[in-house]
């Protein structure tokens, strides 16, 4: 049997039962308080939910750069880290309880996680949530029990002081809240959030503001449009939180959801987001460019293994005499072992050679003495530095040393050139053939250790066949009306 608990904020006799409740001891520090269960369970669901809170407390309070000095009093003056904002992160209205009842080993059936609002003897209100442990327990479904409990206390902090002015029958959070903050945690853990973005983007298949909010009872949906829903979701909560004091728009918008009778998003965000009023073409625009925009690479990404390989490839390309940037790239010469034991090359002749030319850069006897060879070598080493920033951690040091080689080249000092390029080489495949065995380990060790199937293949399947169902995105720019009607009047 479960714990037994008082009913809480939204049950019939809420507020006449209320002091079955115990007046539990909060520490300060420690807002979530784990009960229950066996002393494993506890431990293992205590870290898990204190790491959550800091993911969702880190979106919620993230730390402004762009102060007036009147408002930087009480922060570090050699940092322009604001470090009262970092206090405010830690200070909570509203204690958490996760109560754990039964045992893993456990058959159940029906709901197995329960939200309640309680109010204390001490005239606090308490959130619980209640946890049954079983055969079928999904993390997933208890990490939305736990953010659905962090965003209620969001809404009931400005009633903490009064709960008895706290009027709402029933406390809800709306989905695109709930869903959009669980994407973007799980989505910024992965460390790539505008490669997200962006397949989405060019699907065309983004939902608009207006459409996200009327969305409800999202896993009900298909695999399609719950994965829709969630990026669109998710790309709201990004755009807003990026707005100027995006952090206290959104605390305050939270705050607003527990007064009485429903107020229009479009209301809401004008009101609490200044960027959104500022924009004249409405919603709707401001939604396009907060898009585009989270589509672009982020300063604290790094590319994949693939594209680093690509975009070196592309750096070390030399094109003379207008060969356009299509036009394929000349393999690099293959040498037999024996031709490094050979002496090196001489310096080639400065001979001004024409026409066009497009090779990689160990082929340098074909292009340094071609007319501006030095500036397509600093165009390649500029290349390199901005890939540098970017690109993959563990290719810094092939990058670093065809930096190295350039300069030399430049100097026109090809003493032992050969060499290094092979040293370079192998180093770069040694890197790549590394990065190729972690990724086959990584994708056998979950094939083969998971404790039962993740469904992740036939969600796929099915995601792939309502895909293919459905009409490619319609353009309705002039250039493809006037290219239908051309195709419908020659047909």
């Amino acid at each position: 049997m479960p714990p037994t608990a008082a009913p809480g904020v939204g049950e019939s006799s809420a507020r006449s039962s209320v002091g079955n409740v115990a007046a539990l001891d909060w520490s300060k520090d420690d807002q979530i308080r784990v009960s229950g269960g066996q002393p494993r369970a506890r431990v293992m669901f205590s870290a898990f939910t204190n790491d959550y809170r800091e993911d969702f407390r880190w979106l919620l309070y993230r730390i402004s750069r762009k102060r007036s000095d009147e408002e930087k009093i009480g922060t570090d003056p050699n940092s322009e880290i604001d470090t009262r904002a970092l206090a405010e992160r830690n200070i909570w209205s509203v204690p958490i309880e996760v109560a754990l009842w039964g045992e893993v080993s456990d058959v159940h059936k029906g709901d197995y996680l329960i939200t309640k609002v309680q109010i204390r003897p001490d005239q606090r209100f308490t959130i619980r949530v209640e946890v049954k442990l079983h055969d079928g327990f999904e993390e997933s479904a208890f990490r939305l029990k736990l953010l659905e409990a962090l965003l209620i206390e969001q809404i009931l902090a400005p009633y903490a002081a009064s709960p008895g002015e706290f009027t709402l029958e029933q406390v809800e959070v709306p989905d695109w809240l709930l869903h959009g903050f669980d994407q973007l945690i799980s989505h910024r853990r992965g460390g790539s959030p505008s490669a997200f973005y962006r397949g989405f983007l060019s699907s065309g298949q983004m939902l608009k503001p207006d459409e996200i909010v009327a969305v409800k009872g999202a896993d009900k949906l298909d695999p399609v449009n719950y994965a829709i829903f969630r990026a669109s979701a998710s790309a709201m909560i990004e755009a807003l939180l990026d707005q100027p004091e995006g952090g206290t728009g959104m605390r305050s918008l939270l705050g607003d959801l527990g007064r009485t009778g429903g107020v229009p998003l479009a209301v809401l965000l004008r009101q609490h987001f200044p960027a959104v009023r500022e924009i004249e073409e409405g919603l709707d625009k401001w939604w396009a460019l907060e898009v585009a925009s989270l589509a672009q690479q982020q300063d604290f990404e790094f590319l994949g293994r693939e594209e680093t390989e690509r975009i070196i490839t592309e750096a070390l390309t030399l094109r003379f005499g207008g060969v356009p940037e299509s036009a394929p790239v000349a393999e690099p010469v293959k040498r037999g072992i024996l031709d490094f034991f050979k002496p090196a090359a001489a310096a080639p002749n400065p001979v001004q050679s024409t026409g066009p030319f497009v090779g990689t850069l160990d082929q340098y006897q074909s292009y340094l003495g071609r007319a501006g060879a030095k500036e397509q070598l600093a165009q390649a080493f500029e290349r390199l530095q901005h890939l540098k920033r970017s690109g993959f951690p563990l290719y810094r040091p092939v990058v670093s040393a065809y930096e190295q080689v350039i300069t030399k080249l430049v100097k026109g000092d090809v003493a032992n050139i050969d060499a290094e390029l092979k040293s370079i080489e192998e180093m770069r495949t040694k890197i790549r053939e590394t990065l190729m065995r972690t990724e086959d380990y990584l994708n056998y060790f979950e094939a083969t250790r998971a404790p039962q199937r993740s469904e992740a293949f036939d969600d796929y399947m099915e995601m792939r066949k309502s895909l293919e169902s459905k009409p490619a995105p319609q353009r309705n720019d002039r250039i493809s009306r006037y290219l239908d009607a051309l195709e419908l009047e020659f047909r």
